[in-house]
């Protein structure tokens, strides 16, 4: 069986300073550049309300141990709470970053050489870039904003707002190259496949677009509200040019999710067709298996570490208002409780600060987000102790594996 552990010598380090409320956003990518001693950040200047369309964010570079001050490098008008401008590396590239931009009445990507100052625009917003570096995927962040606040950006009018499933909008990919766009999978396709009637006349949309890692395989959430009952969700995959899609997760409450490898997810959900749960999902046919479901209980922001040994995990508050942090090892599920941070309850729905546990590029440590000190800071969270006691602990073979 799978158990519970809990650290006893866990090192965390607040890297930003007030004044200023500082984030990265979302949990599957990492904010620490390829050398590892810079992190990227985003400073807001309130924490208390939503973005409107005349709010900048600033983007800037972070000394890893929180001695410097934040160095700004840009400012942005496309932002949210939940995952800022999707800020983050390029890759292969030294100093190279992508985030989004509000230019002339649409959304759009930028290239930014932070050695040179050089800056390149892409067609579209960028939501996921390949790990091979040769394109990223763009979703609708107009439609986001009025289907799922907190997620999409204020300031553009949603093309296709009357048009429940248009045939002219779903994923983008954008030519990290060249900069163009093209449509390569429309909502109305996607709604076609296996529909039902629950998806008849709603709004649909897309949302939480990630890549797998050799760059082959796209994954997204499909989402409408209907009339009656909860949001319904199915886990979408295509190949980057579009072809071969297919939805893989016909669970309808489906949430955060990581892929492991070029061809399984590790992904909350499962009802109605399963017990909620994390599952690991083929995207080549095989049959679903729960993972660690004695220890991971509820859905959080799951990644896995980059030699896929860990995963980590956070919660959403409980009773006490508590965040918990947590890894585990995906050859046993053996879970380590790092520590717990509390939420303002003053901070939620879209306002609030989930921890978005992220990786370090050697897997020794951990970035997050919280407020648990008043404000939205980032912290950076030393594993190196956690590991080492847990090496010592034997493994076991879970039920689930």
């Amino acid at each position: 069986m799978s158990r519970i552990v809990t650290a006893t010598d866990v090192s965390i380090r607040r890297v930003t300073q007030p004044p200023g409320d500082y984030f990265f956003g979302y949990y599957e990518k990492t904010p620490w550049s390829p050398c590892g001693t810079k992190l990227l950040g985003m400073r807001a200047g309130f924490r208390d309300r939503q973005p409107t369309p005349d709010d900048e964010l600033e983007l800037g570079l972070i000394d890893t141990a929180g001695l410097k001050a934040f160095e700004p490098f840009a400012t942005t008008k496309a932002w949210c709470w939940q995952q800022g401008t999707m800020l983050q590396w390029a890759p292969g590239a030294a100093n190279r970053v992508i985030y989004n931009q509000r230019r002339a009445g649409r959304f759009v990507g930028v290239m930014h050489d932070l050695a040179t100052g050089d800056r390149r625009e892409l067609e579209r917003a960028v939501y996921a870039v390949d790990p091979t570096g040769r394109y990223a995927i763009g979703l609708n962040f107009a439609r986001l904003a009025t289907q799922r606040p907190g997620y999409g950006y204020e300031g553009v009018a949603d093309a296709w707002a009357d048009e429940g499933a248009p045939g002219n909008d779903g994923v983008w990919r954008v030519d990290l190259d060249s900069g163009g766009a093209e449509l390569v999978l429309s909502l109305g396709e996607i709604v076609g496949m296996d529909s039902d009637a629950s998806m008849a006349g709603q709004t649909h949309w897309l949302n939480h677009a990630q890549i797998n890692t050799d760059g082959s395989r796209v994954a997204v959430l499909h989402r409408w509200q209907p009339f009656e009952g909860p949001r319904q969700t199915r886990l979408v995959t295509l190949r980057p040019d579009g072809s071969e899609a297919r939805v893989i997760w016909d669970a309808r409450l489906v949430s955060h999710y990581d892929w492991r490898s070029a061809d399984e997810i590790l992904v909350w959900g499962g009802a109605p067709v399963a017990a909620n749960a994390f599952w690991r999902v083929s995207d080549a046919g095989a049959e679903p298996r729960t993972f660690a479901a004695d220890v991971l209980t509820e859905d959080g922001h799951c990644s896995y570490s980059p030699d896929r040994a860990w995963i980590a995990n956070d919660t959403y508050p409980d009773s006490q208002n508590l965040r918990r942090l947590m890894i585990v090892r995906t050859a046993d599920g053996l879970r380590v409780d790092l520590a717990a941070f509390h939420a303002p309850p003053e901070l939620d729905g879209p306002l609030r600060v989930d921890l978005h546990p992220r990786w370090n590029r050697d897997g020794t440590a951990l970035c997050i987000d919280s407020a648990h000190e008043g404000t939205r800071q980032m912290y950076t969270v030393d594993l190196r102790q956690a590991l080492a006691a847990a090496s010592a602990i034997p493994m076991e073979t879970p039920t689930d594996a």
